[in-house]
């Protein structure tokens, strides 16, 4: 699979204090990696230097196949907001069309965007949820190869977001490669083929939901049996166990293990139950707690 992004050994330091560490990490065509992190992890100081808007100290950055920034191969939506004044709807994308030597049509964007009915409309006259809307548009406009998303959905209904999500996926199936960064982790986990951590300017974990919750998740199991405490005390990752008049509740580090040696005694078991967290529950485990991640 053919490689658009990669970073390697870079760092990021403001008066002295690195703010990013030797962080590498790959990304293949057609993938959707999330990057994850606390505020003041590094992730926007990451994204700045993805995009040369900041110079990196150190390290290597090759983006669809080089090192110079192809802008006109490249989607991307900022968290911040900007409103023109006295401009419209349509002659904002019709501007950013102009950027480019292959635009996609102004039909196709006013669509993805979702405001079909407002393309006289002013800029500042949208809510907040329609401009995110429409800069997602914008970022589509010169059909990138690479788009990269920093808090794609804030400021957006439910129904928006979903609708959000499903334009994601369909590009993603016609070969579009993504990196995007968000607080609502639940809609992640859904998505994304592959997580980035980042924790204190070093990507601590680069892998997969399931290599996520094999490594770091205690697993809930509930169930009613006759067999002893004991017994259950000797399987995989068991790290917590409670008992009462045959009700169990344990957790386990080591599902799969776990459920192997469990199987021979199936029979012996009544109501089983088994509780994977959330990313977002995962995520707060790992990092240590964040108010500022979201769910649905």
């Amino acid at each position: 699979m053919k490689r658009v992004v990669k970073v390697k050994n870079v760092a990021k330091a403001y008066d002295n204090k690195f703010v990013l560490k030797q962080v590498g990490f790959e990304i293949k065509k057609g993938e959707l990696v999330a990057l994850l992190g606390k505020n003041g992890a590094g992730k926007s100081t990451l994204l700045n230097v993805l995009l040369q808007l900041t110079p990196k100290d150190q390290g290597e950055i090759e983006i669809l196949g080089e090192r110079r920034l192809k802008t006109e191969a490249l989607g991307v939506m900022f968290q911040e907001d900007f409103v023109l004044e006295r401009v419209t709807v349509k002659e904002i994308i019709e501007l950013w069309r102009s950027y480019y030597p292959k635009s996609k049509s102004y039909a196709e964007l006013i669509k993805i965007a979702g405001l079909v009915e407002k393309s006289n409309v002013l800029i500042n006259k949208l809510s907040g949820g329609q401009r995110r809307r429409l800069y997602f548009a914008l970022c589509l406009a010169g059909d990138p190869d690479l788009i990269i998303l920093d808090e794609p959905t804030v400021g957006m209904d439910l129904e928006s977001r979903q609708a959000f999500w499903h334009q994601i996926k369909k590009l993603q199936a016609a070969g579009k490669t993504f990196l995007i960064t968000s607080h609502y982790l639940e809609e992640l986990q859904n998505i994304a083929q592959r997580f980035l951590i980042l924790q204190d300017g070093c990507i601590t974990f680069a892998g997969t939901l399931q290599d996520l919750q094999q490594k770091y998740q205690k697993v809930i199991v509930r169930f009613r049996s006759s067999l002893k405490p004991s017994f259950f005390r000797k399987l995989a990752g068991v790290v917590q166990l409670q008992s009462e008049v045959g009700n169990y509740t344990l957790q386990t580090t080591k599902l799969n293990e776990f459920l192997k040696q469990l199987t021979p005694y199936l029979t012996e078991l009544e109501d089983l139950n088994i509780e994977q967290g959330t990313l977002n529950e995962l995520f707060l485990e790992i990092t240590g707690g964040d108010s500022d991640v979201l769910s649905k």
